[in-house]
């Protein structure tokens, strides 16, 4: 993709992996429940329920070896599926969610997960040991034109994509090329663009960009909203707040 997440240096900088291990992105493995579950390697478990079968499960676990998130350490997810949608919860220690770092990096995984379990939109759900929810974020995928793409997490919604991709197009920086802006609302709207290697050091480039988001900025609720610029490899470089 062209562009991608919100706050997520720690995890994209690093790689998945290594922040599973900093920051402590793995589940207790004392979690006890009685939900049908699918083994993945040789510790690591995806539980389902309601609509949600176990061909589902073992693709869940598939994805989060993939990115490395699982990594044979005793760690666990819940899949659900049904009238609400697709939920995927991970378990954290007390007061993970509440941490912003924390909630985007789950938020991320949501994202490259999505469409290993059916596509987007999903919900991810931060709980703790007694499977009590904590914190929710949607994570979709809004399409502008025939390739143009806006992913939207937190608290944003398809509608606030929508607005924002056709902003986009209207400045002309959608051009049905199959570009990918990322939208995320945490307590506050931030908008992240890929840009090529160097470019978050050349000020006129950041201009154009910051340009770019007063321009957009009522399609996302208004100023301010934090300008993230990301690498070719979707690691974040730069963060600027526009007002």
């Amino acid at each position: 993709m062209k562009a991608a997440a919100n706050l997520i240096a720690l995890v994209i900088g690093l790689s998945l992996l290594a922040m599973v291990v900093i920051w402590g992105l793995r589940q207790p493995a004392h979690v006890s429940v009685k939900l049908p579950k699918v083994t993945v390697g040789a510790r690591d478990s995806v539980y389902y329920s309601h609509a949600a079968t176990e061909q589902d499960a073992a693709s869940l676990g598939s994805a989060l070896q993939a990115i490395g998130f699982f990594t044979d350490k005793g760690g666990s997810a819940f899949l659900s599926k049904g009238r609400n949608g697709t939920m995927v919860s991970f378990v954290l220690q007390q007061g993970g969610w509440d941490l912003p770092d924390r909630v985007a990096a789950y938020e991320e995984i949501g994202r490259r997960i999505a469409p290993r379990i059916g596509g987007y939109p999903i919900k991810v759900r931060l709980i703790d040991a007694a499977q009590s929810v904590h914190r929710e974020s949607t994570v979709g995928k809004a399409v502008i034109g025939a390739k143009d793409e806006v992913y939207y997490l937190g608290s944003a919604t398809n509608a606030d994509a929508v607005a924002l991709g056709q902003a986009l197009k209207t400045a002309g920086y959608f051009t049905d090329q199959g570009t990918s802006v990322e939208l995320t609302k945490d307590g506050g709207a931030a908008i992240s663009f890929v840009v090529s290697d160097g470019a978050w050091e050349r000020p006129q480039i950041v201009a154009a960009f910051e340009r770019l988001v007063r321009r957009a900025a009522p399609s996302a609720g208004g100023l301010p909203i934090a300008l993230r610029l990301l690498n070719p490899n979707m690691e974040p470089e730069r963060e600027t707040m526009v007002r």
